[in-house]
């Protein structure tokens, strides 16, 4: 019984996501997101999987050995188009120091701060093994030769995602998002944390919006529960903004579609029909029956939307007169 209810929901899953995915080709047209990876052998976001056929795809990937892998993966053929960039980026161009971990996915340029990384399990999945150093350019470096602009960013390199973003002054002018990896307690000695990422992005007119993700770690365990170290924040554009920089420009179109997009992907719908109500006093970035059409389709996925988190909120209602009022659900998406 087990197993079918397993499969019918992963059914379910399945046919939302193809169901999403046209949504979002809707939203889109001709256009494709020009998303970039920095720190892309782990694969795209899940939350993008769906996408993939609209994305024009660059990775950042210093390590030589595993880009013919990454090219010749089944998953890079699902893309618009795919392309690894063999360097690492940084705040500068030249040699980046790395410390190399006992466990693979923590190595960082920054030493692990064993002070605090002692209170919790395993702590020894930071040791260090060895050091070396990766070639590295900024992103603005890297980039300045492309033709496609940066409509989303996905940063997550375990401490170094500020000295990455301080790189990109250039690229960031056409980003409309990003997906990073943030931390709010210092696993590393001198590691920027989510405030500084936040003020560096805000100083770029990008906000932050939400946790897409929260991470806790125990005392005695990895259950989820305890001291918040780490998260997944989302950072956006806001459309007050987007909209300024829209009109007499030859792209405002391809612009407006994208960052639609975008917001859906996010489920962020009151930042969509706040967008569509500013176009509708935009003349020619789209047409009328478009702003009908999409304007008809964000509602839709709203309504389902609000529909589930009602359910969560009389969930999350019934959890805290069973548990007390010092207890509540926050609804992450």
């Amino acid at each position: 019984m087990r197993k079918i209810f397993r499969g019918l929901l992963e059914h379910r899953r399945a046919a939302l996501a193809n169901k999403w995915a046209n949504d979002a080709k809707l939203l889109l047209g001709d256009n494709a997101i020009s998303f970039l990876d920095v720190g892309a052998s782990g694969g795209i976001i899940p939350r993008w999987h769906p996408y993939r056929g609209d994305i024009a795809f660059t990775g950042i990937e210093p390590d030589v050995r595993s880009i013919p892998e990454l090219l010749n993966s089944p998953d890079a053929k699902a893309y618009k188009s795919y392309d690894i960039v063999p360097f690492g980026a940084w705040n500068r161009s030249g040699p980046v120091p790395i410390t190399f971990t006992r466990k693979p996915m923590c190595s960082s340029h920054f030493q692990p701060n064993i002070s605090f990384l002692s209170r919790f399990p395993h702590p020894e999945r930071f040791d260090v093994v060895g050091s070396s150093e990766v070639a590295c350019r900024t992103l603005d470096d890297l980039l300045g030769g492309s033709a496609k602009p940066c409509d989303f960013m996905k940063l997550d390199l375990e401490g170094g995602e500020l000295a990455v973003l301080e790189g990109a002054g250039a690229t960031l002018d056409s980003c409309l998002g990003l997906h990073i990896e943030v931390s709010f307690q210092p696993i590393r000695d001198t590691q920027p944390l989510f405030g500084d990422v936040a003020k560096f992005l805000t100083g770029h007119g990008i906000e932050f919006i939400d946790f897409v993700t929260l991470l806790r770690w125990g005392r005695g365990a990895f259950d989820g529960l305890g001291q918040t170290v780490f998260a997944d924040a989302l950072f956006l554009r806001a459309p007050e903004t987007v909209i300024k920089s829209l009109p007499g420009t030859p792209l405002a179109t391809r612009t407006a579609r994208v960052y639609l997009a975008i917001l859906a992907i996010y489920e962020r719908f009151d930042i969509a029909l706040k967008f569509l109500d500013l176009l509708r006093g935009a003349d020619g970035i789209l047409t009328q029956d478009q702003l009908r059409e999409f304007g008809a389709l964000i509602r839709r996925r709203k309504t389902v939307f609000d529909r589930n988190y009602r359910l969560a909120a009389v969930l999350g209602r019934m959890h805290s007169r069973y548990a007390g009022p010092n207890y509540a659900f926050h609804y992450v998406y």
